[in-house]
């Protein structure tokens, strides 16, 4: 068994971060690259949905958004694009580094972009992760702010479902980031219509963020404060998921109303749902 080989088991199963194989896997990156599509590749065509491929899957993920290998664009596509799967193959990075990682490895494929954005079947986060994802990248030139204010504006007609549900949560974050006041009464009625949970956001918690982005000229700072930008140091981005680490992160402040709610239990919106899959996002 060669080093990459080793380094590819040892991201499955491992008790502690897998820091040494992601080293080596960087590091022999010529050799890891075809192996890491491979694993994604058949996750995403149900050859091997097994938890130990879901985790090389997981890790590798960021290897290939940093390297902007974006032969991964489609399958990752694909699995989002059935819902529950995406949790199954990346569990909490779903909600945490998602749209650094769609960043990273966009290939040019807008209209699919956009279809994760308006499935109703798609996973949650993953829409969010999407709507992000789609203007970060008008941020960042790949097209004019025009076209995402007015897609934006579109989505507020056609998204589904029409209740409570992560994409509008995702939908009015996008708005207030890019401090389209034009948009506002959209989100003014979103709210109204119970699109928003109050109880997670008010809408004067997304007017204040809308009128202080909208005071900022250089927007792109503003997304790569947020984490909205590509993943340029994959060890540094998959950080948040060392436990080791996390043990020695200070305590949440006590104004955070969801301090004692376990990212396993079931969450305070009323959707039934664990805390993790639903609004730990927006919290």
């Amino acid at each position: 068994m060669n080093l990459v080989d080793m380094a590819l088991a040892d991201l499955s199963g491992a008790e502690t971060f897998p820091l040494d194989a992601l080293m080596t896997l960087r590091q022999k990156w010529s050799e890891a690259r075809g192996p890491l599509l491979e694993v994604l590749n058949k996750f995403a065509s149900g050859a091997d949905r097994s938890p130990e491929n879901a985790e090389k899957v997981f890790f590798g993920l960021h290897l290939l958004a940093e390297k902007r290998e974006t032969e991964a664009w489609a399958p990752l596509l694909a699995v989002a694009l059935e819902g529950e799967a995406l949790y199954d193959m990346i569990g909490d990075a779903a909600s945490e580094t998602l749209p650094a990682i769609l960043l990273s490895l966009y290939d040019g494929d807008l209209a699919g972009l956009k279809k994760l954005i308006e499935a109703p079947d798609g996973d949650e986060w993953g829409r969010v992760a999407a709507l992000e994802c789609f203007c970060a990248l008008a941020v960042r030139g790949a097209f004019p702010l025009e076209e995402a204010k007015t897609y934006l504006a579109q989505c507020f007609e056609s998204l589904q479902p029409r209740a409570a549900h992560p994409v509008w949560y995702g939908w009015q974050g996008c708005v207030a980031l890019l401090g389209l006041t034009e948009l506002e009464p959209s989100v003014a009625r979103a709210f109204r219509q119970g699109f928003i949970d109050k109880n997670v956001l008010s809408f004067e918690d997304f007017q204040a963020e809308l009128r202080a982005n909208r005071a900022e000229s250089d927007k792109s700072e503003l997304f790569d404060e947020r984490g909205l930008k590509p993943i340029d140091d994959a060890l540094e981005t998959l950080a948040v998921f060392d436990e080791e680490d996390e043990d020695l992160e200070p305590a949440a402040p006590a104004e955070n109303k969801f301090r004692d709610i376990g990212r396993n239990d079931l969450c305070p919106c009323g959707s039934g749902k664990k805390y993790k899959k639903c609004c730990l996002g927006s919290a």
